[in-house]
């Protein structure tokens, strides 16, 4: 019945399916049923649909969630007809390890919120995700350079006040300068992913300015990228 009216309507659809117990569920079924919807909605490369497998509750640590992402991202037929999302939450208050695994594990997008508000203990905080992705000269594509007006907006709509405490790079920054953070440009973050994929290396972003005021300058660091287990 979608299809049909999909088909009769000028808006492109993209289809998204969830497996909402991935994590408590055998991989070889999840596959099945996956496929499955991926075949019946008649994904193509031009048309992809998006697997969105959730880490529902955290049942394990980050790596097993990145080996159970990484075996589907091999696994699944006609890969290029598919957007491989995660989902993780953070009720073992390893959110932001698990996608980041994830992402090097195969995934192409992620599902998060604003300062990790969510479900029981709260889903991955997308701003922080993105701050060390930025850390690592990769741009996020997030348009976040005005997060105190985002943090001012989001406390308005919840009635919820962000923790000056918790360990997240927006609030780190909140307290100190009103200056905007200057993100790097998107050439500046080309340049990096270029210079990671040959050389296997990260670079720290120079262009990002200090998150405190007693912060001195940052220094180039290369980090060794981890290899995928075999």
């Amino acid at each position: 019945m979608v299809q049909r009216y999909a088909a009769e309507c000028d808006t492109q659809i993209r289809l998204e399916y969830s497996p909402e117990s991935f994590t408590g569920t055998e991989l070889d079924f999840a596959l099945d049923i996956c496929t499955a919807v991926q075949e019946t909605w008649g994904a193509t490369k031009e048309n992809p649909i998006i697997i969105n497998l959730p880490a529902t509750v955290e049942m394990t640590t980050p790596n097993v969630y990145a080996d159970q992402i990484e075996w589907m991202h091999t696994h699944f037929k006609n890969r290029e007809s598919i957007i491989l999302s995660v989902h993780p939450h953070n009720d073992r208050g390893e959110g932001v390890a698990a996608t980041e695994l994830a992402l090097l594990a195969g995934a192409d997008r992620v599902e998060g919120t604003l300062f990790g508000n969510g479900e029981r203990t709260g889903n991955v905080d997308i701003l922080t995700v993105a701050y060390n992705m930025f850390s690592q000269g990769i741009n996020p594509e997030l348009n976040i350079e005005n997060v105190r007006e985002i943090a001012e907006v989001y406390e308005r709509c919840t009635k919820m006040q962000i923790r000056q405490d918790t360990h997240t790079q927006a609030s780190w920054y909140l307290p100190h300068s009103p200056v905007p953070i200057r993100m790097p440009s998107t050439k500046v973050c080309r340049l990096s992913t270029k210079e990671t994929a040959s050389t296997g290396k990260f670079r720290i972003c120079l262009s990002i300015p200090a998150i405190s005021e007693e912060s001195t300058s940052r220094s180039s660091v290369s980090t060794v990228s981890p290899e995928r287990a075999a």
